[in-house]
């Protein structure tokens, strides 16, 4: 049974992890953009009247949102 138990903690640990992340970025597309440009510089800065990068992040939130919501079946299954 604990077997059964660490293998629902990781998915649950991996389904909010994602939520988390796909959270941050609705509500705040440039702060989260601009972390991404601060740390690693994958995403170019965002600054107040940049609608389509904004919009692109937010668009990346729900599909972390829908990746996430993969992980449900397989949690119902445990």
């Amino acid at each position: 049974m604990s077997r059964v138990l660490g293998v629902v903690f990781l998915y649950i640990a991996m389904m909010a992890g994602w939520i988390g992340v796909g959270l941050f970025m609705l509500p705040a597309p440039a702060r989260f953009a601009n972390l991404v440009d601060d740390s690693l510089m994958l995403f170019p800065e965002v600054k107040w009247g940049d609608w389509g990068k904004k919009a692109f992040v937010r668009f990346i939130g729900i599909g972390l949102f829908a990746f996430a919501s993969r992980f449900v079946p397989i949690l119902i299954r445990c």
